[in-house]
C-alpha cells in the first residue's frame, strides 16, 4: 500500500478534472526551480488527451470477471454493457453508492499511477467540483476519495481556470494585462452540466447562484430528440436506442456531431469512423443514421442561436448573473469549459459587458485540470515557505543580524540621552509624568527604532526574498516592512530607568524637579534633591575629594552640579543591556518577523488562489 504523504511533502501535483461531457488529467513537480514548469497532459494509451467522461462494463470471456472501461473504450469496445455518459451530478449526503464520477476518476487515476509510480508515490490530487455545488455535496464528493490513498482536495472549477490564467500571464513576459486586470473578474465556466459563474474581487472569489441548471448537455439532448423525430419510424435505429446503452450513445454522438461543427475539426470525420468501426454492432444504426442526419443539420444557427435555443437561455443568465453583481462590473472576464469554444458564449459576454475585456484559453478542455495542479503547487510551495520562514529563527546568521541591530540601537539611545544632557538645550516648561516618557521623548526613540526598522530590512530582506524566490513568490508584489514588537522599546526604557533609579533618582525626585525648563537642568535639579535628602556629609566628602583631584569647586551649588553632571555621564555611559535581555529580544523580534511573514503568506496564498 502507498503510504500517503503530507501535503507539503508532496513532490508532485496532480489536477483531476471530471466534466460531465470531457475529463481531464495534469501533473506538476513542486519542487524549488520548477514552480514556472507547465502541466504536462497525461495521455492514454488509446491516445486520449481530453478524455470523454463515459464508463462501460466490458465483458472479457467465460470466466473472466467483466472490466470496468472509460473514455473511449467505453463505446468503442464490442460487447460492453451498463453504458453511462453524462452522469456528473451534485452528490447526494444521503445515497452510500459510490458515484460514477468517483469510479471514472479511480480508474484514470490507476492508469496514470500505473504509467507514472514515482508520482503515486509523492503526490496530492486536486479534484474540481462545479462552484455552484452545496457543501453537503463537496463534502460527500471529498469523502468518496478518501479510498485514493493519497491526499485529496477539492477545489471550485471556474476559481481554478483562474489560476491557470494568472500564471498563463505570468509566464508571459508580452502579455499586455497586469494583474491589476485580475481585481475584478468575471469567470463564465461553460460545462456540460452547468454553467458556473465566479466573480472575483480584491481576489476574493463569490459563486454567484446563476447557470446551475444550464450546461450544454441541453444542447446535445435537444439534438438527440430531433434524431429520435426524423428517424423514429426506421426499425433498426429503433431496436438500437431501445438497446442497454442505446440513449447513452446517441448523446455521444450528438455531441461528436455539435463540436465538429463548432471546433471545424478535422479529426470529427475521424472520430465518427472510429466509433462506427469499433463500437458493438448493436450500437451501428445509431451512429450510421443518427450521424448521417445531424450533417444536414447547421447546428450552430438551426439549434443553439434559434429563438428560444440555448443562446437565449445563456443570455437570460448573463443578465442574471449581471444583476446580482450591482455597480461592481468586471473589468475581465475569462471564459472556459468545453462550451466556450462556441462562439455565441463569447459574443454574448461581450454584449452583457461591454466595458470588460474578454479572454478565452484556446483549449480550455485543459484549463481547469491544469488550475488544479497549479493551486496544488502555489499551495504545497507556500506552506513550504511557512516552514522555511519559521525555520529562519534558528539561524545563527539571522539571530546574530538582530542581535547586531539592538545593540546598535540601544548605543544610539543612551548618545542621544548624553548628548541632550550635554546641550541642555532649553525648551517650553513641562510636566514629567512618567520617567518612560522622558526617556522615550528625550532620546528620540521613534526615530531610533525607524532605523532600527530600516537596518533590519536592508539586512533581512535578501534572506527573505531567497526564500520568496525559490518557491516562485514574486517579491515585488509583497514588498517587506517590519514591525517591532513592544518588548524592544519597553526593555531599553527599562534599562535606562533601571540605572538611573540605581543612582537614586525615583520618580519622586524627578517630579520635584519638573518645573524646570531642559532636560539637563531637570537631571541636575534631581541630582541636587537627592544629596539634599541624604545630606551634605557624602557631598562635601565627595568635593573635597574632587578638589584633592586638582578640580576647584566653587560653592555647595556648583559642588553639587559638577557631582551631578559626572554622575549621570557615568550611568549613561556604563548602560548597556544585559545578556538575558539581548536573547529575549532577539527571541522576539525573530518571532514577531516570522509571525509577520506567516502572515504575509497567507495574503500570497490567496493572490495565487
Amino acid at each position: 500500500m502507498t503510504e500517503i504523504v503530507s501535503e507539503h511533502e508532496a513532490r508532485y501535483v496532480v489536477g483531476l478534472d471530471i466534466g460531465d461531457g470531457e475529463s481531464a488529467l495534469c501533473w506538476v513537480p513542486t519542487g524549488p526551480g520548477h514552480f514556472r514548469d507547465k502541466a504536462r497532459i497525461f495521455e492514454r494509451a488509446s491516445q486520449e488527451r481530453s478524455v470523454i467522461t463515459a464508463t462501460a462494463l466490458e465483458s472479457r470471456g467465460e470466466g473472466e470477471p467483466n472490466r470496468f472501461v472509460i473514455g473511449e473504450e467505453a463505446f468503442l469496445s464490442r460487447g460492453c454493457s451498463h453504458f453511462n455518459v453524462n452522469f456528473k451530478t451534485a452528490t447526494d449526503p444521503n445515497d452510500p453508492v459510490t458515484p460514477q464520477a468517483v469510479l471514472f476518476a479511480q480508474v484514470l487515476l490507476g492508469e496514470f499511477f500505473a504509467a507514472h509510480p514515482d508520482v503515486h508515490r509523492h503526490c496530492a490530487v486536486y479534484v474540481g467540483h462545479p462552484a455552484g455545488w452545496p457543501r453537503e455535496a463537496v463534502d460527500v464528493y471529498r469523502k468518496h476519495f478518501g479510498t485514493l490513498q493519497v491526499p485529496v482536495h477539492l477545489m471550485s472549477e471556474s476559481q481554478s481556470a483562474l489560476v491557470h490564467v494568472r500564471d498563463r500571464r505570468v509566464a508571459d513576459p508580452a502579455a499586455t494585462a497586469q494583474d491589476a486586470d485580475l481585481r475584478n473578474v468575471l469567470i463564465v465556466d461553460v460545462g456540460s452540466s452547468t454553467t458556473d459563474f465566479t466573480f472575483v474581487s480584491d481576489l476574493t472569489p463569490r459563486n454567484l447562484p446563476v447557470g446551475m441548471s444550464l450546461g450544454c448537455r441541453r444542447i446535445d439532448e435537444e439534438l438527440a430528440r430531433r434524431v429520435q423525430a426524423a428517424c423514429g419510424d426506421d426499425s433498426e435505429f429503433k431496436a438500437a436506442l431501445a438497446a442497454p446503452g442505446g440513449k447513452e450513445m446517441l448523446r455521444v454522438v450528438c455531441r461528436r456531431a455539435k463540436e465538429a461543427q463548432f471546433t471545424r475539426d478535422s479529426a470529427a470525420e475521424t472520430n465518427f469512423l472510429r466509433m462506427h468501426a469499433g463500437c458493438d454492432g448493436t450500437f451501428t444504426p445509431i451512429i450510421e443514421k443518427g450521424f448521417g442526419w445531424l450533417r444536414g443539420v447547421e447546428i450552430p444557427e438551426d439549434v443553439v442561436a434559434a429563438p428560444g435555443g440555448w443562446a437565449d437561455d445563456f443570455r437570460a443568465v448573463l443578465a442574471e448573473a449581471k444583476q446580482h453583481l450591482g455597480e461592481t462590473q468586471p473589468q475581465l472576464i475569462i471564459t472556459t469549459g468545453g462550451g466556450s469554444r462556441m462562439p455565441v458564449v463569447r459574443a454574448a459576454c461581450a454584449e452583457a459587458f461591454p466595458e470588460a475585456i474578454l479572454e478565452n484559453d484556446p483549449k480550455p478542455a485543459f484549463t481547469v485540470a491544469r488550475g488544479l495542479a497549479s493551486a496544488g503547487r502555489h499551495r504545497v510551495g507556500v506552506e513550504r515557505f511557512r516552514q522555511d520562514i519559521r525555520a529562519l529563527k534558528d539561524q545563527p546568521v539571522f539571530t546574530e543580524h538582530i542581535k547586531d541591530a539592538l545593540l546598535t540601537a540601544f548605543d544610539h539611545v543612551t548618545s542621544a540621552l548624553r548628548q541632550r544632557f550635554e546641550q541642555e538645550v532649553t525648551e517650553s516648561a513641562k510636566t514629567v509624568d512618567l520617567l518612560d516618557d522622558l526617556i522615550h521623548e528625550t532620546a528620540g526613540l521613534d526615530d531610533v527604532f525607524r532605523r532600527l526598522r530600516v537596518s533590519l530590512e536592508a539586512s533581512l530582506t535578501p534572506v527573505v526574498l531567497e526564500i520568496c524566490r525559490s518557491y516562485g513568490v514574486r517579491d515585488d508584489q509583497f514588498p517587506i516592512d517590519f514591525t517591532l514588537p513592544d518588548i524592544v522599546g519597553t526593555t531599553m526604557k527599562a534599562r535606562i530607568r533601571t540605572a538611573w533609579r540605581t543612582m537614586g533618582m525615583s520618580q519622586q525626585v524627578l517630579s520635584a524637579a519638573a518645573g524646570v525648563e531642559d532636560f539637563g537642568t531637570i537631571l541636575l535639579q534631581a541630582a541636587r534633591t537627592i544629596y539634599s535628602m541624604k545630606g551634605l556629609g557624602p557631598l562635601l566628602a565627595t568635593a573635597a575629594a574632587v578638589g584633592g583631584a586638582g578640580v576647584t569647586v566653587i560653592g555647595a551649588a556648583q559642588g553639587v552640579d559638577y557631582l551631578a553632571r559626572r554622575r549621570l555621564q557615568s550611568v549613561l555611559e556604563t548602560a548597556e543591556l544585559e545578556s538575558a535581555e539581548v536573547t529575549r529580544m532577539v527571541e522576539e523580534v525573530a518571532e514577531s518577523i516570522t509571525v509577520q511573514m506567516d502572515a504575509r503568506a497567507v495574503e500570497i496564498e490567496r493572490f495565487v488562489l
